[in-house]
């Protein structure tokens, strides 16, 4: 009796164990046949989720990490670095300083000179540097003709950037700066089309001379900014001269403890305010 009880015991427990298995094969099957999924279900996609956590420890400790890293880079003396008018021939020689330095910067670029020069772009968006738009001409009569002109400009630019790196960006900086030329009826056709205009704080005025006299006046800039609580964005230009003495500029940022830092798309972005002071060209 005892061995017929054992028997019985035993063949249950192969049947249960062969159920399982074949129900763990079904799922390997279904899940071979389905793939995987098409997306991940992330934290901000899964509404019922946060509002279950709402109120817990976890949720909790994620906002106060939230508070800590706002008022980190409150704290942080942060620069922007701009460069425009580039790619140049020189642009790797400039990417070589920013990376021996660990510099972030932002480059706003011509779409002839992107395309002359499309493996520096590359190396630009691969090392992480932020892209941006500056235009096809750098020709004030056709670039301000009138309120289209400037969006298609950067239209085109956008195109070619996309079409060399897969980025798609949508900052722009006017060239020689949004005032006087870039009337309000400009700027509402170009943020129509999702474009966030950027001009700066401190203007270098590199293209003045070849000399290292940019540097002096970028750093008094800095000073005063950081005395007011600002982190400025700083117009530079992608040439020689400008990079052989930039390493004098960086060596002064990483001494005085300040962080480079790149513009992103999620920024408000600066520009110039009309005030009355904007005028067709020309007039």
């Amino acid at each position: 009796m005892i061995y017929e009880i054992g028997a019985i015991i035993i063949i249950l427990l192969f049947i249960v164990g062969f159920s399982f298995r074949g129900t763990e094969d079904d799922v390997m099957v279904a899940v071979k046949k389905q793939g995987p999924p098409n997306e991940i279900p992330m934290m901000e996609n899964a509404p019922q989720l946060k509002q279950t956590m709402k109120g817990s420890i976890y949720a909790t400790s994620i906002i106060q990490k939230e508070k800590e890293v706002i008022q980190q880079e409150k704290n942080q003396k942060i620069v922007y670095l701009t460069f425009d008018d580039g790619p140049s021939s020189d642009a790797n020689e400039l990417l070589d300083v920013l990376d021996h330095y660990g510099a972030k910067a932002t480059f706003f670029m011509l779409a002839p000179h992107i395309k002359a020069y499309p493996d520096v772009v590359k190396r630009m968006v691969k090392t992480g540097y932020a892209v941006g738009l500056h235009g096809v001409t750098h020709d004030a009569r056709q670039f301000y003709h009138s309120k289209k002109s400037p969006l298609h400009e950067m239209q085109e630019d956008q195109k070619v950037l996309e079409k060399i790196t897969g980025v798609k960006s949508t900052l722009i900086r006017t060239p020689y700066g949004s005032v006087p030329y870039m009337l309000d009826s400009y700027r509402k056709e170009i943020e129509l089309y999702g474009f966030q205009l950027w001009d700066w704080d401190i203007d270098s005025d590199d293209w003045k001379s070849n000399s290292k006299a940019y540097v002096s006046r970028v750093i008094n800039g800095i000073k005063f900014m950081d005395s007011i609580g600002k982190h400025p964005v700083i117009l530079l230009h992608d040439r020689g001269p400008t990079i052989k003495y930039l390493p004098i500029l960086l060596n002064w940022l990483n001494k005085n403890h300040f962080v480079t830092k790149n513009l992103e798309e999620s920024m408000d972005a600066y520009s110039f305010k009309c005030n009355d002071r904007c005028h067709p060209y020309g007039s």
